[in-house]
């Protein structure tokens, strides 16, 4: 939620299991990027991997939210 802060609100009240797992998702690769960025020496290939993987969910939550057009969400909120 930190990184869509323009969607925090409809996050916040969006629990379901999907979006919990996308979440736990997030929070393990942004644990292991940061990890790997500290890293002496640096694995830039597993740095970029990770940086890569993380954008890749956050656009999934983006598609989720677009997705579900009942949660209110206009497409200037989706970064779009």
């Amino acid at each position: 939620m930190l990184r869509l802060p323009d969607l925090r609100h409809v996050l916040a009240g969006q629990a379901n299991e999907t979006l919990g797992e996308i979440f736990e998702s997030y929070d393990l690769a942004v644990d292991a990027l940061e990890r790997f960025r500290k890293q002496s020496p640096r694995e830039e290939a597993m740095i970029r991997e990770y940086e890569q993987l993380c954008r890749e969910i956050e656009q999934e939550v983006l598609i989720l939210v677009s997705e579900n057009k009942h949660l209110g969400v206009d497409d200037s909120s989706l970064g779009g």
